[in-house]
Protein backbone atom coordinates (compact mmCIF):
# COMPACT_ATOMS: atom_id res chain seq x y z
CA UNK A 1 0.00 0.00 0.00
CA UNK A 2 1.40 3.44 -0.98
CA UNK A 3 0.32 6.35 1.46
CA UNK A 4 1.17 9.67 -0.08
CA UNK A 5 2.55 12.07 2.78
CA UNK A 6 0.52 15.68 3.02
CA UNK A 7 2.74 18.32 0.66
CA UNK A 8 4.58 21.04 2.20
CA UNK A 9 1.52 23.47 0.90
CA UNK A 10 -0.76 21.34 3.07
CA UNK A 11 1.22 21.41 6.13
CA UNK A 12 1.62 25.39 5.75
CA UNK A 13 -1.87 25.78 5.57
CA UNK A 14 -2.33 23.45 8.95
CA UNK A 15 0.05 25.75 10.70
CA UNK A 16 -1.69 28.53 9.30
CA UNK A 17 -4.84 27.79 10.61
CA UNK A 18 -3.80 26.51 14.02
CA UNK A 19 -1.92 30.00 14.63
CA UNK A 20 -5.14 31.88 13.19
CA UNK A 21 -7.14 30.47 16.06
CA UNK A 22 -3.96 30.50 18.61
CA UNK A 23 -4.35 34.45 17.96
CA UNK A 24 -8.06 34.90 17.92
CA UNK A 25 -8.45 33.07 21.31
CA UNK A 26 -5.76 35.43 22.21
CA UNK A 27 -7.47 38.50 21.67
CA UNK A 28 -10.44 36.71 23.24
CA UNK A 29 -8.80 36.72 26.60
CA UNK A 30 -6.73 39.28 26.42
CA UNK A 31 -8.47 41.76 28.98
CA UNK A 32 -10.14 39.21 31.00
CA UNK A 33 -9.84 38.98 35.08
CA UNK A 34 -7.15 37.05 36.40
CA UNK A 35 -6.02 36.65 40.10
CA UNK A 36 -9.12 36.89 42.90
CA UNK A 37 -12.25 36.62 41.62
CA UNK A 38 -13.97 40.07 41.42
CA UNK A 39 -16.86 39.92 44.35
CA UNK A 40 -20.08 40.72 43.81
CA UNK A 41 -23.54 39.84 44.59
CA UNK A 42 -26.64 39.57 42.74
CA UNK A 43 -30.13 37.50 42.42
CA UNK A 44 -31.04 34.29 40.16
CA UNK A 45 -34.25 34.14 38.18
CA UNK A 46 -36.01 32.40 40.89
CA UNK A 47 -35.53 35.30 43.42
CA UNK A 48 -32.42 33.41 45.15
CA UNK A 49 -29.17 35.99 46.36
CA UNK A 50 -26.18 34.38 45.27
CA UNK A 51 -22.52 35.62 44.80
CA UNK A 52 -19.15 35.11 43.92
CA UNK A 53 -17.94 34.09 47.25
CA UNK A 54 -15.78 30.49 46.60
CA UNK A 55 -16.78 27.27 48.14
CA UNK A 56 -14.30 25.66 50.51
CA UNK A 57 -14.60 22.05 49.72
CA UNK A 58 -15.20 22.81 45.67
CA UNK A 59 -14.68 24.99 42.59
CA UNK A 60 -17.18 27.08 41.53
CA UNK A 61 -17.75 27.94 37.72
CA UNK A 62 -18.93 31.64 36.57
CA UNK A 63 -20.21 31.02 33.13
CA UNK A 64 -21.12 33.95 30.97
CA UNK A 65 -23.46 33.05 28.08
CA UNK A 66 -26.00 34.48 25.87
CA UNK A 67 -29.38 33.31 24.21
CA UNK A 68 -28.52 34.62 20.90
CA UNK A 69 -24.91 32.64 21.09
CA UNK A 70 -25.18 29.66 19.06
CA UNK A 71 -21.99 27.82 20.76
CA UNK A 72 -23.79 28.87 24.07
CA UNK A 73 -27.00 26.65 22.72
CA UNK A 74 -25.01 23.90 21.99
CA UNK A 75 -22.82 24.26 25.46
CA UNK A 76 -26.33 24.33 27.53
CA UNK A 77 -26.45 20.69 28.51
CA UNK A 78 -22.97 20.47 29.52
CA UNK A 79 -23.52 23.67 31.95
CA UNK A 80 -26.74 21.59 33.31
CA UNK A 81 -24.93 18.56 34.04
CA UNK A 82 -22.06 20.37 35.78
CA UNK A 83 -24.98 22.36 37.97
CA UNK A 84 -25.78 18.94 39.72
CA UNK A 85 -22.28 18.35 40.79
CA UNK A 86 -20.77 22.34 41.41
CA UNK A 87 -21.41 26.02 42.33
CA UNK A 88 -22.62 27.30 38.97
CA UNK A 89 -23.68 30.96 38.59
CA UNK A 90 -24.86 31.01 34.68
CA UNK A 91 -24.65 34.93 34.01
CA UNK A 92 -26.83 35.74 30.79
CA UNK A 93 -25.59 38.66 29.01
CA UNK A 94 -27.36 40.97 26.92
CA UNK A 95 -30.41 38.00 26.81
CA UNK A 96 -33.49 40.30 27.79
CA UNK A 97 -35.77 40.55 30.27
CA UNK A 98 -35.72 37.93 33.27
CA UNK A 99 -39.58 37.02 31.78
CA UNK A 100 -37.79 36.33 28.39
CA UNK A 101 -34.92 34.53 30.10
CA UNK A 102 -37.54 32.50 31.85
CA UNK A 103 -39.01 31.08 28.43
CA UNK A 104 -35.78 30.58 26.91
CA UNK A 105 -34.62 28.62 30.34
CA UNK A 106 -37.94 26.67 30.23
CA UNK A 107 -37.94 25.70 26.10
CA UNK A 108 -34.04 24.61 26.90
CA UNK A 109 -34.84 22.75 30.15
CA UNK A 110 -32.52 25.07 32.07
CA UNK A 111 -32.14 25.69 36.08
CA UNK A 112 -33.15 29.25 36.72
CA UNK A 113 -32.17 29.26 40.24
CA UNK A 114 -28.43 29.93 38.79
CA UNK A 115 -29.16 32.02 35.85
CA UNK A 116 -28.45 36.05 36.82
CA UNK A 117 -29.77 38.30 34.18
CA UNK A 118 -26.69 40.75 33.34
CA UNK A 119 -28.78 42.62 30.84
CA UNK A 120 -26.37 46.04 31.62
CA UNK A 121 -23.60 44.33 31.26
CA UNK A 122 -21.89 45.18 34.50
CA UNK A 123 -20.97 41.65 35.68
CA UNK A 124 -19.51 41.26 31.84
CA UNK A 125 -17.38 44.52 32.53
CA UNK A 126 -16.67 43.61 35.81
CA UNK A 127 -14.76 40.42 34.65
CA UNK A 128 -13.53 41.63 31.27
CA UNK A 129 -15.56 39.22 28.99
CA UNK A 130 -16.11 40.93 25.78
CA UNK A 131 -16.85 36.89 23.83
CA UNK A 132 -19.20 34.41 24.73
CA UNK A 133 -19.25 31.76 26.00
CA UNK A 134 -16.53 32.89 28.26
CA UNK A 135 -16.17 30.46 31.72
CA UNK A 136 -14.14 31.01 35.09
CA UNK A 137 -13.16 28.31 37.36
CA UNK A 138 -12.73 29.46 40.68
CA UNK A 139 -10.64 27.17 43.52
CA UNK A 140 -11.60 27.14 46.43
CA UNK A 141 -9.33 30.30 47.68
CA UNK A 142 -11.51 32.34 45.10
CA UNK A 143 -8.41 32.35 43.18
CA UNK A 144 -9.32 32.38 38.71
CA UNK A 145 -7.45 28.89 38.29
CA UNK A 146 -8.41 28.78 34.46
CA UNK A 147 -9.93 30.81 31.86
CA UNK A 148 -11.97 29.63 28.36
CA UNK A 149 -13.56 31.47 25.82
CA UNK A 150 -15.17 29.02 23.90
CA UNK A 151 -16.99 25.78 24.11
CA UNK A 152 -15.84 23.31 26.27
CA UNK A 153 -16.76 19.69 27.01
CA UNK A 154 -18.65 18.57 29.70
CA UNK A 155 -15.23 16.41 30.28
CA UNK A 156 -13.40 19.28 30.00
CA UNK A 157 -15.34 21.56 32.76
CA UNK A 158 -14.89 18.60 35.11
CA UNK A 159 -11.30 17.96 34.57
CA UNK A 160 -10.74 21.95 35.57
CA UNK A 161 -13.20 22.19 38.25
CA UNK A 162 -11.77 18.86 39.51
CA UNK A 163 -7.98 20.44 39.27
CA UNK A 164 -9.44 23.62 40.85
CA UNK A 165 -10.95 21.75 43.63
CA UNK A 166 -7.68 20.17 44.48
Amino acid sequence: MNIKRPSRKTLMQFMMVILAIFVIRMYQQQDLTVGMVPSFTSQTLNGDIVNSNPLPEQATLIHFWATWCGICQLENDNIQALSKDYKVLNIAMQSGTDAELKVYAEKHNMQINNIINDNSGSLARLFGVRATPSSFFINTKGRIQFVEVGYVTTFGYKIRLWWASL
